[in-house]
């Protein structure tokens, strides 16, 4: 008798260690900004972020540029992307944006946050995006939908920290550099520069801009390189109790039912 108590208790432990660690419910997420860029190097527009399920692919190195990527690249505005994101692409499940917060512009050490409730499921990857400035046509943004991951496949919160260097800075390939048409540069001729007619590629050189004035009162001098640290991002979160420790729990009264059970059935008749 007490054999096959022991069995039963097994069983349950089983049970509750195998169960998926899911939750449906939704889990309050902190999103932070920070800007890395040492004193006099390169600020960045405010953000344009979504939360998805891994589908919304804003753009892809080596194509044309959409009007929605030029936007940001160009000006800064997230409109485009937002209305590509309202619009859900190839899925339904695309769901939650959240454009301009934070300081304003991002001067270099400057930092903003916000926080979401977030579905483990539809929300399960971040993109962002922003233009670095002074330039005429660069930005930031994660290539692939699915490099910042959020939650896992079970629905547990992973979250981390995450941080872009010079290297990750893209060229829209849709205006020529130069002081035409550059945004944040103080005299800057407001006219578009000339179109580029080029495609999304990697460039972190700056050298057009190097020591020129910005609005904010400091001449662009700490031009970005490759492996210069640009964009931290990182991700906290008030985790639920995983399903599977609930049930853990739940079992742990059955140990003294069980074991009174076992004490019985030994008693001589």
């Amino acid at each position: 008798m007490q054999k096959n108590h022991a069995f039963t208790l097994s069983a349950l432990l089983l049970a509750a260690s195998a169960a998926p660690l899911s939750s449906a419910e939704a889990a309050q997420v902190t999103l932070s900004f920070s800007n890395l860029s040492a004193a006099n190097g390169p600020a960045l527009s405010p953000f344009f972020i979504a939360l998805h399920d891994g589908t919304f692919d804003a753009f892809d190195l080596g194509t044309t540029a959409s009007s929605a990527i030029e936007a940001i690249a160009e000006m800064g505005s997230g409109a485009g992307l937002s209305s590509a994101f309202a619009a859900g692409g190839t899925s339904a499940t695309v769901t939650a944006a959240v454009n301009a917060f934070g300081p304003g512009i991002f001067l270099p050490g400057a930092k903003g946050s916000v926080t979401l409730d977030l579905d483990p499921v539809k929300n399960r990857y971040l993109s962002y995006f922003a233009m670095v400035v002074p330039s005429n046509d660069r930005f930031v943004g994660n290539d692939s939908p699915t490099e910042i991951e959020l939650f896992d496949a079970q629905g547990h919160f992973t979250g981390g920290t995450f941080v872009e260097n010079g290297s990750s800075i893209w060229d829209a390939g849709t205006e020529l550099d130069g002081t035409t048409g550059a945004a944040f540069l103080v005299g800057s001729n407001a006219l578009d520069s000339p179109a580029q007619n080029g495609t999304i590629q990697a460039n972190h050189d700056f050298a057009v801009y190097a020591g020129l004035g910005t609005p904010a009162g400091y001449n662009f001098t700490d031009l970005p390189g490759a492996n210069t640290p640009l964009l931290q991002i990182s991700a906290v979160s008030q985790v639920p109790v995983p399903a599977a420790a609930w049930l853990f729990g739940s079992v742990l009264p059955l140990f003294g039912w069980l074991r009174k059970r076992a004490a019985v059935s030994v008693l001589p008749a």
